[in-house]
């Protein structure tokens, strides 16, 4: 049995595309669905509430957002999936059947954009996730309850959380990753510019691992 959870914030736009191909397994009772909603100013919590079994209010911090979510989970994996990010159905059902087997572990990555550009980016993101044994947020985290616990959730910081759990992660175990794609909205790299995203991105990245402050980055980002 799994559990998905989805830290949310005024995602009324996209939260349709990502709850409704996941329907069948709530149907089927393999899965139950968490919304954490980070208090959105728009209708994002009244879209989502018949497509979702739990809805959490908390405070706009995905860290927390995914840690409060955990917290009242009832299965025993566990699932992090961003709200402008879409899985395939049989991905998630091939993660219930391999249940006991799975510690943690994470998807491929594509981007919902046709220009070249963005194939690159995927090929460069996937490729480090290889060498250097970590994934992103918008690469749907799993893993095991057990595991979640045993290094203490998501790292209590306002930006890098994802980087942070895996770091803790590799430290128990490998992770197993997915060859199969999920699909990631390309809207930051538009909205903030391709070559600046990715600047800025590399720049806060090397600021966290020498130990930056990640209030100072959050503000910054």
């Amino acid at each position: 049995m799994l559990s998905i959870i989805i830290p949310t914030k005024n995602e009324s736009k996209l939260i349709l595309k990502t709850l409704l191909p996941l329907q069948k397994l709530r149907k089927n009772k393999t899965c139950e669905i968490i919304l954490v909603d980070g208090n959105s100013s728009d209708s994002n919590i009244k879209i989502a509430k018949p497509y979702v079994d739990k809805i959490l209010i908390s405070q706009s911090d995905r860290s927390i957002q995914q840690n409060i979510g955990a917290s009242v989970c009832k299965n025993n994996l566990l699932l992090f999936l961003h709200a402008d990010t879409k899985i395939n159905l049989k991905d998630v059902e091939n993660i219930i059947l391999q249940n006991k087997k799975i510690t943690w572990g994470f998807f491929k990555i594509k981007f919902d954009n046709n220009k070249k550009k963005y194939r690159f980016l995927e090929f460069f993101i996937n490729l480090r996730s290889i060498l250097f044994k970590y994934g992103t947020g918008d690469q749907c985290l799993f893993m095991s309850k057990d595991i979640f616990y045993k290094v203490g959730g998501f790292p209590n910081i306002r930006l890098m959380e994802d980087i942070g759990i895996c770091s803790s992660l590799n430290k128990v175990c490998n992770p197993k990753i997915i060859n199969n794609i999920v699909t990631s909205s390309s809207r930051k790299w538009e909205s903030d510019g391709f070559i600046r995203t990715i600047i800025k991105m590399r720049i806060y990245r090397i600021l966290y691992f020498f130990g930056a402050d990640t209030r100072f980055l959050k503000d910054n980002y």
